[in-house]
Formats: C-alpha cells, sequence, structure tokens
C-alpha cells in the first residue's frame, strides 16, 4: 500500500504568508497618502502653469495656496516654492520631504522634487 503525501499549506505556512499580507497592506496604507498629496502638488503647479493671469511669484504663490487649501496639501507651504524667470516664463519648483512612521523608532522618508514652467509672462 502506498501512502499519498499531504499537498497544501501547513498553519504555520498560512499564518506566516497572513503575516506578509497583513504587513504589506499596512505599508501600503501608510505610502498611498503620501504619494496622493505628491500628485496633488504636481497637479496644483500643473494648474498653476497652464494660468495666464499669472505674472508675478506673488500671485503664483497665492494659487498655490487655492490648490493647497483645496487638495489637502500639508507637506509643502508657499515659502517652500522656489519661483524663478527664464526665458520670459516663471518656473516654479520645489523639493521636500515626507517622514511616515511605521513602527515604533521606524520611519519611511520620502524625498519629492517637482517642477512646472507657467505660462509666458507679459511683463519683459
Amino acid at each position: 500500500m502506498m501512502h499519498q503525501r499531504q499537498r497544501g499549506l501547513s498553519l504555520i505556512g498560512t499564518l506566516i504568508i497572513g503575516v506578509i499580507i497583513i504587513g504589506a497592506i499596512i505599508l501600503a496604507m501608510r505610502c498611498v497618502p503620501v504619494y496622493n498629496e505628491y500628485f496633488s502638488v504636481k497637479s496644483a503647479f500643473n494648474k498653476i502653469a497652464t494660468s495666464g493671469d499669472l505674472d508675478s511669484p506673488e500671485t503664483i504663490k497665492s494659487a498655490f495656496q487655492r490648490y493647497a487649501d483645496v487638495g489637502d496639501i500639508s507637506s509643502i507651504a508657499t515659502k517652500d516654492l522656489v519661483i524663478a524667470k527664464e526665458n520670459g516664463r516663471y518656473v516654479v519648483s520645489a523639493q521636500w520631504e515626507r517622514r511616515v512612521s511605521l513602527v515604533a523608532n521606524v520611519a519611511l522618508v520620502f524625498s519629492f522634487e517637482t517642477s512646472s514652467r507657467a505660462a509666458a509672462s507679459n511683463m519683459p
């Protein structure tokens, strides 16, 4: 009589896979809001670039603040914007980091950088 070998996962194997899946879900729950905010900043920069009435750094900053209020952007403020003028166009850029705590003293650090070239200015 031949014995058939059992197939499938043992209880310990199932628990290990469960812990890995739960860890991945927790990691995703921590990372998704950070990237949502990044895409909100990028969207705000693009909207600023396509609006034609931005003729000074002050108007660019106030426009960004409006988008930040609506888009729930808290990692970057108007003081963090770098606004330069190149070839008659404003270039708006920003760099920032965001830390997200995982467990105890373990944290993830995200570094972001984005920029956008605003529409041509009417100013010389």
